[in-house]
């Protein structure tokens, strides 16, 4: 992936991350070389400006859960990320990364990313506009979604 740095030598201003709008991602995938179509949703989601790639790295798992980090240059399935313009690296700690990994299962590999998302900038200025600002979120786990989904179908 590109830096966000000009190439003519005038440093292009790279905006800085919102802080309110930084959140991680992993993506399991039973293996790293399953992942094209993954390189191409973040391209194309980088590229409509709805969020910004922070970091990344490819995580493979052994049968006893040990892991071994890939960069993503090193992702033949990852090629669609070359020329994505972005800094990328540094803000996953190896402390994040095994926190990640625990989410694995063995024999299994993950893409790691913390992105900005930028789709919601709007609404971080008008929060922060009205004296507020967004202090948090989580993704609800798929099973609680489908558990939900079934005690309301049965009501």
């Amino acid at each position: 992936m590109a830096n966000g740095s000009g190439g003519n030598g005038d440093a292009e201003a790279v905006p800085r991350p919102d802080p309110d709008l930084i959140e991680y991602v992993v993506i399991s995938l039973p293996e790293l070389s399953s992942s094209p179509g993954v390189g191409r949703a973040l391209r194309s989601l980088v590229e409509s400006s709805r969020v910004r790639i922070l970091d990344l790295v490819g995580v493979v798992t052994d049968s006893h859960g040990r892991y071994s980090v890939t960069e993503p240059e090193f992702v033949a399935s990852l090629a669609d990320l070359q020329g994505v313009a972005g800094e990328v690296g540094g803000m996953l700690s190896e402390d994040d990364i095994v926190l990640a990994c625990r989410a694995l299962r063995p024999g299994t590999s993950a893409l790691i990313l913390v992105v900005e998302d930028r789709w919601a900038q709007e609404l971080a200025d008008a929060a922060r506009a009205g004296g507020g600002r967004i202090v948090g979120g989580e993704r609800i786990p798929r099973h609680r979604i489908e558990q939900a989904e079934r005690a309301r179908r049965s009501e």
